[in-house]
């Protein structure tokens, strides 16, 4: 029974649909890490020491990912990742590359809901959006940046953007 429910939970790993704005969610999940912890009894699994964790063309760097399975529900995981950043990349649809840091980020996989805090950027050809806490709700492509009381939000558009838009 007890490898049964490690098997089960090791598998939530590799049917998530995390940090994907494409198809990469039809990918599996590839996490590799210096250690490994496994709570069967609260379906989570902790990922530590360089930990990399790919799926299609994403590829998320952090010190630290946590994969939570809340009721050992699958499509209802939640994966945070820590870092001094934890960093990630992704092709887009056009083939154009999406980067983006934070000190945590947070996806809810059941919601498609990404929030990046402390410090967070994202930087696409050039512009970025830098905030305290830069929220994105991937199904319905709506970023939210909130500042905090010590920083402003800043975006930085390149003008081949702000031409390419106009056409």
């Amino acid at each position: 029974m007890k490898r049964y429910k490690l098997t089960t939970l090791l598998c939530l790993c590799l049917s998530t649909a995390s940090w994907a704005l494409s198809n990469d969610t039809e990918q599996p999940i590839y996490i590799d890490s210096d250690n490994q912890e496994l709570d069967i009894q609260k379906n989570v699994v902790t990922f530590t020491g360089n930990v990399i964790l790919r799926q299609g063309s994403i590829d998320i760097r952090a010190d630290r990912v946590v994969v939570t399975r809340p009721g050992g529900q699958e499509g209802k995981e939640t994966i945070d990742a820590f870092g001094n950043p934890a960093t990630f990349h992704q092709l887009m649809d056009d083939g154009k590359p999406i980067d983006g840091s934070a000190n945590k980020m947070r996806y809810e996989t059941a919601t498609e809901f990404l929030k990046m805090t402390e410090e967070a950027i994202l930087i696409q050809e050039g512009s970025e959006i830098k905030g305290n806490v830069i929220s994105y709700r991937i199904d319905q492509q709506k970023l939210v940046a909130e500042s905090s009381k010590k920083q402003r939000v800043t975006t930085i558009l390149q003008p081949n953007q702000l031409n390419n838009d106009k056409k």
